[in-house]
């Protein structure tokens, strides 16, 4: 009888702890695109990136970015120098960035970045 009750002690106090209610996940709405099918994320794996004016290395520098910065692609050409991919600030080769489907993602692997 002791075993019994000890017993049903131990799955009640299991019960109670895995029993709360879930609370759910909340959701960034900041940015809007941040889960669009069609949108990729891009985050900068160099420690500092040059924006292009082209798909080129000579060409001219338009701007700056730091490793760990998180980037929506606005576009992609393949060149003769591999693939680039277009942003608000210019141009950066394929080898300056990880691409993801989403900005959660690739905000979670910045965040493991910095």
């Amino acid at each position: 009888m002791k075993k019994i009750s000890f017993f049903a002690a131990l799955l009640l106090c299991l019960c109670s702890f895995s029993c709360k209610k879930n609370r759910g996940i909340p959701l960034d709405e900041s940015e809007p695109l941040a889960l669009a099918p069609d949108v990729s994320w891009a985050v900068v794996i160099d420690p500092y990136a040059a924006f292009r004016k082209n798909c080129d290395w000579s060409a001219e520098v338009t701007g700056h970015c730091r490793k760990a910065d998180v980037l929506l692609v606005e576009g992609k050409q393949i060149s003769p120098d591999g693939i680039w991919y277009r942003f608000t600030d210019g141009w950066l080769p394929d080898s300056s960035v990880y691409v993801y489907a989403n900005r959660l993602r690739a905000q979670n692997v910045a965040d493991g970045l910095k």
